[in-house]
C-alpha cells in the first residue's frame, strides 16, 4: 500500500536517495536508544503500553529523510502503523510528519522537504513484542542521474543461505535457512567529475563501515531497503575528451521475516 505523506517533497524523486548520515545522537528512552546503533541485533522491544520514543539531534539542523530498518512492524499483530513526528526544540511541541503503515518487516525511508529539527519521535500503541532496530534521520544525498533500465530491484532478489537434509541414498529430507537477505548492484553514469568528489565521496568513505538506506527510484516505489556494500564502490572516468565518470557498487539488505 502506498504511504501517504502528511508533508510531501517538492524536490525530484526521479533520481535514487541514500541516507548514510545519522544525525540523530540521544534517545529519552533507554532502550530505544539501541536504534541508534547501526546494527541489526539491538533492538528496541515494546511491552504493553502506549509509546512516544524520542529521538534528539546534537543540535537543530534541516533534515530530509527519516528511515526505520531491522524490525517486525509488518507481521506484528498484523502489521502497526507508527506515526512520525518532529520538534523544533528539545521537549517542544510535536508536528506530524507522516504515517507510516506497514505491511511487511521491509526498511522504511520516507522523504521530505528540509524541515528544521532538534527532536523526533514515533508514536504508536501495540501489543508487547513490537522491535525496532535501527533509526536514521538527517540529509539524504540525491544522485546526480537516475537508474536506467538493467537495475534488479532489490527487494525482489533474495540472498538466501540454506541447509539441505539428504539420506544416504540420496532422498531429499528437508531444508533450513541459515541466513537470508536481499542484494543486487546498482550503476550510474555520466557523472560530474567534480560532483563525485566533492558530494559523492563522502558517502563513499562512510560506506567502507557502516550500513545506510536507499530508495532506488522513489519516483515510482516506496520501498527502500538497509545494508551495506559488499565491495569497494567503483569509480571510473567514462573518457571522450569529458570528465565524466560512472559510479557501481554491489549491496546486501538485512530482511526480517
Amino acid at each position: 500500500m502506498p504511504i501517504t505523506p502528511i508533508i510531501e517533497p517538492t524536490t525530484s524523486l526521479k533520481n535514487a536517495r541514500i541516507g548514510y548520515k545519522n544525525l540523530l545522537t540521544a534517545s529519552s528512552n533507554t532502550e530505544a536508544a539501541k536504534m541508534l546503533i547501526p546494527n541489526t541485533f539491538e533492538r528496541f522491544v515494546s511491552g504493553p503500553a502506549s509509546y512516544t520514543l524520542k529521538f534528539q539531534l546534537s543540535e537543530i539542523a534541516a533534515i530530509d529523510f527519516i528511515a526505520i530498518g531491522a524490525h517486525n512492524a509488518g507481521t506484528h499483530s498484523g502489521g502497526v502503523n507508527i506515526l512520525v513526528k518532529y520538534a523544533t526544540t528539545i521537549g517542544g511541541a510535536l508536528t506530524a510528519i507522516e504515517n507510516l503503515e506497514f505491511t511487511d518487516n521491509g526498511a522504511k525511508m520516507i522523504l521530505f522537504d528540509e524541515i528544521e529539527v532538534a527532536e523526533i519521535a514515533l508514536v504508536f500503541n501495540v501489543p508487547v513484542g513490537l522491535e525496532l532496530g535501527v533509526i536514521y534521520a538527517g540529509k539524504s544525498l540525491e544522485m546526480q542521474r537516475s537508474i536506467y533500465g538493467g537495475n534488479s530491484p532489490i527487494d525482489l532478489n533474495a540472498k538466501t543461505e540454506y541447509q539441505s537434509t539428504m539420506s544416504d541414498s540420496g532422498q531429499f529430507l528437508g531444508r533450513s535457512i541459515v541466513r537470508q537477505g536481499v542484494k543486487t548492484s546498482f550503476s550510474w553514469q555520466h557523472l560530474k567529475d567534480d560532483w563525485v568528489r566533492n558530494t559523492f565521496m563522502p558517502f563513499v568513505n562512510s560506506a567502507k563501515t557502516t550500513p545506510f538506506f536507499m530508495m532506488w527510484k522513489p519516483e515510482l516505489y516506496d520501498q527502500a531497503v538497509f545494508g551495506y556494500t559488499t565491495n569497494d564502490v567503483k569509480l571510473s572516468n567514462m573518457g571522450g575528451g569529458h570528465k565524466l565518470m560512472t559510479a557501481s557498487f554491489n549491496m546486501t539488505g538485512h530482511q526480517d521475516t
